[in-house]
């Protein structure tokens, strides 16, 4: 899980000198541009070309609908942390009931999370969970790493005052101990507007400040009710496309109760609208293990990221719907009368069996 960079260009109304792209607040936008007041002064207003809008440098020019002059400057948004050095994060989330803000930013990696990449086919690739495992056992308060050592377990910090603008309103937040997170749920629905272009800054606290950027997206729509996975048959995914700056990230679990799962994470540009998982990636997903209600999680997102102190903390825009996976030869259940006849619920793994 590498960082993948997108540009994202800004469009300055020219007033004296231009401000630089950390000096902007977000605002309200329309699918294909985004309008923004800035820190500068009472009136005055910049504007944003199509965020997918990449060549532009600062200081080419174009004209609003005004006749005024803007001078573009360009933002690159650096992409996803890879696991082994994210430390945390922020989440402008839009659901389909709801949309909230939430993050937190700690002192190192929790082992657990890095996960291991088994198998990439086409657009899509397979992660292992792994377990570390400490001999003795750890104390309260402590993790275990993948070379059986006991270390503290990783704490958040207070990053300072995190605004963020560009949502549906404007967010100013402090941290709540003891957990340092921070989170708003009374964001408005949708939380943003598709290309809103969304800044958000930290003023420091224990670690230097920081400033990301995320681009509204729409809200993510499968085609169909579900998924079905059967053996080495191919599986053809659709949506209805979205905007090209944003990226259709699919996660799918059917393993939910195994010691060591892996999940499929197929990426596609938004506006593909389709894509393909082969047979043979499904039949290796399957053949580690079945357990639980399998689910398919669909996002429209983008991300951006930034180095820190303890490592790299990512800001993630995205939309989210979630579908029922069908599994042949699998059935869930969290009672025997759920079963077909003649098998029994194992309650534990929430799986259909013969006695």
């Amino acid at each position: 899980m590498q960082r993948r960079s997108t540009t994202l260009v800004l469009f300055f109304t020219a007033c004296g000198t231009s401000p630089s792209a950390g000096e902007t607040s977000g605002g309200s936008t329309s699918s294909t541009s985004a309008a923004a007041d800035t820190s500068g002064g009472e009136g005055t207003s910049t504007t944003s070309s199509d965020p997918t809008t990449s060549g532009s440098t600062s200081g080419d020019t174009t004209s609003n609908a005004e006749g005024s002059s803007t001078t573009g400057e360009e933002i690159e948004l650096a992409g996803a942390c890879a696991l082994d050095v994210h430390v945390g994060g922020f989440l402008a989330g839009y659901e389909t009931s709801y949309s909230a803000f939430s993050g937190s930013v700690a002192d190192g990696v929790v082992p657990l999370n890095v996960l291991e990449q088994v198998s990439e086919d086409g657009n899509c690739t397979l992660w292992r969970r792994n377990n570390p495992f400490c001999d003795p056992g750890c104390n309260a308060g402590e993790t275990c790493d993948f070379d059986g050592n006991c270390l503290p377990y990783p704490a958040n910090h207070d990053v300072g005052v995190v605004t963020v603008t560009g949502l549906a309103k404007p967010v100013e937040l402090e941290p709540v101990p003891p957990t340092y997170s921070y989170f708003d749920t009374m964001i408005p629905q949708p939380g943003f507007e598709p290309g809103a272009v969304i800044t958000l800054r930290t003023t420091g606290g224990d670690y230097s400040p920081m400033l990301l950027h995320g681009i509204g997206v729409q809200m993510v729509v499968p085609t169909e009710d579900e998924l079905y996975l059967d053996g080495s048959v191919p599986l053809e995914v659709e949506w209805a496309p979205g905007d090209a700056h944003a990226t259709m990230r699919l996660q799918v679990a059917v393993d939910q109760h195994g010691v060591t799962p892996l999940a499929m994470i197929c990426e596609a540009p938004a506006d593909a609208g389709s894509l393909t998982v082969s047979g043979a990636l499904i039949t290796q997903f399957l053949a580690n293990g079945i357990s639980g209600f399998p689910s398919a999680d669909f996002y429209f997102e983008t991300i951006d990221s930034v180095d820190i102190e303890p490592g790299c903390v990512d800001f993630v825009v995205r939309s989210h719907d979630q579908l029922l996976v069908r599994v042949a030869g699998h059935t869930p259940c969290n009672v025997t009368a759920e079963c077909p006849k003649g098998e029994i619920c194992d309650v534990m793994n929430q799986t259909c069996e013969l006695p």
